[in-house]
């Protein structure tokens, strides 16, 4: 219950700093400037992030919390592809998600809301072909650094589909 109270608690933090980016003067506080957002073409950047998901490693209907770990490579600044890794299990190789992304940024914001949807494999514990579809939003506090919270459904072919909650970083270069 702690663990679903501290999530939900990180999920209203973000939103509240994303609520907040119209107010005079909170681009100057993270030294940025959100002309162009900082959402550039052929963009690389990396995931770092917690996941909360509504079934464990083996499909049991058993909450879950994990990590997962992820790398984005935009071709234009809307268009990109990605894949991760997400784990409640610290096992390799264990499940690996490839991505098409679309995100809009909104100009003058840092916020940037985003959709995706792709397929994976997981090998451990129930091995199975994996498909899933999500939305999410980023927002950039540097040119950099953004914070990201996003979901996604995913539909396996052997347990039964869950949903995956991710917060974390996304640290471009």
């Amino acid at each position: 219950m702690k663990m679903k109270k501290s999530l939900g608690i990180g999920i209203l933090s973000m939103a509240a700093v994303c609520s907040t980016q119209g107010q005079v003067g909170i681009m100057d506080r993270f030294n940025f400037s959100p002309t162009g957002a900082g959402y550039t073409s052929h963009e690389l950047n990396f995931d770092i992030a917690g996941g909360y998901a509504t079934r464990d490693k083996g499909g049991a209907n058993t909450d879950a919390f994990g990590m997962d770990l992820g790398v984005n490579y935009f071709i234009t600044p809307n268009i990109g592809i990605g894949a991760d890794s997400y784990f409640d299990a610290f096992e390799l190789p264990y499940q690996l998600n490839f991505s098409g992304i679309y995100r809009y940024p909104i100009e003058d914001t840092g916020a940037a809301p985003y959709g995706f949807a792709g397929f994976g494999r997981q090998w451990e514990h129930a091995a199975q072909w994996q498909g899933h579809i999500g939305a999410g939003i980023e927002f950039r506090l540097n040119m950099h650094t953004g914070v990201f919270l996003d979901g996604r459904w995913v539909i396996t072919d052997k347990t039964h589909d869950y949903g995956l909650w991710r917060l974390g970083f996304r640290l471009g270069f």
